[in-house]
């Protein structure tokens, strides 16, 4: 080994403290959710460990291949051990890039992530009509049901993405945003169905919905969805859906209607602002948004005629 090795060798991190100074460097950003799989990672590594510390240098390959079977040990889903490891890696390898390592051991290079495929989220469209077109009880049941409704009828809207929507969102009848995962912007057709929830929930909030503020933070956002989907599972038990409802049924509805209809991947993806998949957004650039309209426009006519039999006015 070089000397010039050795000396950054020595000067390799501490493994407790990378992984906070990437946990803070992702909270800065904004990315609270990677930050919280990030610290869960390094905690589980650390508990692997015996409660010791060690230096980045010191990860093998032996070790990680240990660290998993410590993982399956806990009973842990195969996709939260996948979001650990990779986290890890992420982990290791920013602090090589950042130079502040050598890989002598290169612990991740044998590493296979095969992602388990989980089960049916979707429900029947009719499950969606039925709670559009029921008359809900004032409160907490009837905003859930009226949240996840439009959620289906904005092409699968993330809760995330509905709790920050804001009224200057909207302009010439057309509703754009980001998303809050990935920064990718979003526009669709305004409805009439979504002007009929717009209206029912107008308020003095900068927020079309006025489920939080500015300083909402992260924690505060995982109560609400954690709140909402509570909701949605007693309107499950109500509706005598079997399905365990949450607000990720909605958008899998959407795009499992969107495929039934034998609507173009490429533009189920543009509406679900899938930006992590190179050949979609290859694809999503050519594409123009009226085709994108015209499927929602077909997916969610059902449910916009059940929402426009029971209209009334709320301005």
């Amino acid at each position: 080994m070089h000397s010039s090795n050795k000396q950054r060798v020595g000067k390799s991190p501490w493994l407790s403290a990378y992984v906070q100074s990437r946990v803070d460097e992702k909270r800065r950003l904004g990315k609270e959710s990677t930050a919280e799989l990030y610290r869960a990672a390094g905690n589980h590594f650390l508990r692997f460990l015996g409660g010791k510390d060690c230096r980045m240098t010191d990860i093998t390959p032996t070790m990680v291949s240990d660290f998993i079977f410590y993982l399956q040990s806990l009973e842990l889903r195969t996709n939260t051990i996948n979001s650990y490891l990779s986290s890890l890696r992420a982990i290791y390898n920013a602090a090589y890039k950042g130079g502040l390592i050598v890989a002598l051991h290169r612990p991740f290079v044998q590493l296979k992530l095969k992602r388990e495929m989980t089960g049916k989220r979707a429900v029947a469209v009719q499950v969606i009509e039925r709670m559009a077109a029921e008359d809900w009880p004032q409160g907490r049941l009837e905003k859930a049901a009226d949240l996840a409704v439009f959620s289906f009828l904005a092409c699968g809207m993330p809760f995330a993405d509905i709790v920050r929507l804001k009224k200057t969102d909207i302009a010439d009848g057309e509703l754009s945003y980001h998303r809050h995962k990935t920064g990718t912007r979003i526009s669709l057709k305004v409805t009439n169905s979504m002007k009929f929830i717009f209206e029912k929930y107008a308020n003095d909030s900068p927020y079309l919905f006025a489920l939080t503020d500015e300083r909402c933070s992260h924690s505060q956002y995982k109560r609400l969805l954690a709140q909402h989907n509570q909701s949605l599972q007693e309107i499950g038990k109500r509706l005598g859906v079997e399905t365990r409802l949450t607000s990720y049924v909605m958008r899998h509805t959407w795009a499992t209607e969107a495929f039934r209809h034998h609507v173009p991947v490429a533009v189920i993806g543009q509406a679900l602002g899938h930006s992590s998949e190179q050949t979609t957004r290859i694809y999503l650039a050519q594409l123009d948004r009226s085709e994108q309209d015209r499927a929602n426009a077909q997916i969610t006519a059902s449910v916009d005629k059940k929402i426009g039999k029971r209209k009334k006015p709320y301005l």
